[in-house]
C-alpha cells in the first residue's frame, strides 16, 4: 500500500501550481490545500478577518501566520487529509516554514520554473470561474464555450489581482519572501525542480514519476 505524501508545490505566479496540484491530489488521493483559494473564501464571506486578509493581499504582503498555521492545521486533521496534502502557496515565509517542519513531516517539495515574461503573459490570460472557482486560461486551456466554465456554467472573470502590474508587483514579492526557502530544502534534500515551459502533460508526467518512487 502507498504510503501518505505531504508535497510542496513552488514556483512564479502562471507557471501551473494550480493545474499540477489537481493531477497530483487526483493521481495520489492527496487533499490540495491552495493556500490562497481558503483566503479568498474568507475574503468573500466579508467577515472582518476577511475584509483584514483583502486589504494585505491587495497590497502584496504576507497574511499573519497564525491564520494560514490555523487554516492547514484544520485540514490536516480532516478526513479528507488522511492520505496527505499538496501544499500550494504555503509556506511563503520561513516563518510559516518553520511552523510545517515542527509539525508535519515533508517528502517533497516540487519547484516548477518560469520566466517572469511568461508568468505575466500566462496570469493576464487567466480566468477563474465565478461559482466554483476552476481556473482557465485563454492561452493554453481554454472552456468550451467563451466566457463560461464547463463544469458548471458559470461566468468566468479575471481576478483583479491578474493584469500586468499587479502580477510584476506578486513576482517581486514572491522572489524576494519565497524564493530563499529553496535553499531549506536543499539542505533537507527534497528539493525537485521542473522546467514550467513545456506542456502540462509532459510537466505531470515527470513529477508522477519522482512522487511514485517516494510514494513505495
Amino acid at each position: 500500500m502507498a504510503k501518505s505524501l505531504n508535497i510542496i508545490i513552488l514556483g512564479p505566479q502562471g507557471c501551473g501550481k494550480g493545474t499540477q496540484a489537481e493531477l497530483i491530489a487526483k493521481k495520489f488521493k492527496l487533499f490540495p490545500l491552495s493556500m490562497g483559494d481558503m483566503l479568498r473564501q474568507e475574503i468573500k464571506k466579508k467577515t472582518a478577518l476577511g475584509k483584514k486578509i483583502e486589504k494585505i493581499v491587495n497590497t502584496g504582503g504576507l497574511v499573519d501566520p497564525k491564520i494560514t498555521d490555523d487554516i492547514l492545521l484544520k485540514v490536516s486533521k480532516s478526513k479528507k487529509a488522511k492520505h496527505g496534502m499538496i501544499l500550494d502557496g504555503y509556506p511563503r515565509s520561513i516563518e510559516q516554514w518553520s511552523f510545517l517542519k515542527e509539525n508535519f513531516k515533508i517528502d517533497a517539495a516540487i519547484e516548477i520554473t518560469l520566466s517572469e515574461k511568461e508568468s505575466v503573459k500566462r496570469m493576464a490570460s487567466r480566468r477563474i470561474c465565478s461559482k466554483c472557482g476552476h481556473t482557465y486560461n485563454l492561452a493554453s486551456r481554454k472552456p468550451k464555450k467563451t466566457g463560461v466554465c464547463d463544469i458548471d456554467g458559470g461566468k468566468l472573470i479575471q481576478r483583479e489581482d491578474d493584469t500586468p502590474k499587479r502580477i510584476k508587483d506578486r513576482l517581486k514579492t514572491y522572489h524576494l519572501r519565497t524564493e530563499p526557502l529553496k535553499n531549506e530544502y536543499k539542505k533537507m534534500g527534497i528539493l525537485y525542480t521542473i522546467n514550467g515551459q513545456r506542456p502540462i502533460e509532459t510537466i505531470h508526467k515527470e513529477i508522477f514519476k519522482i512522487l511514485g518512487k517516494l510514494s513505495k
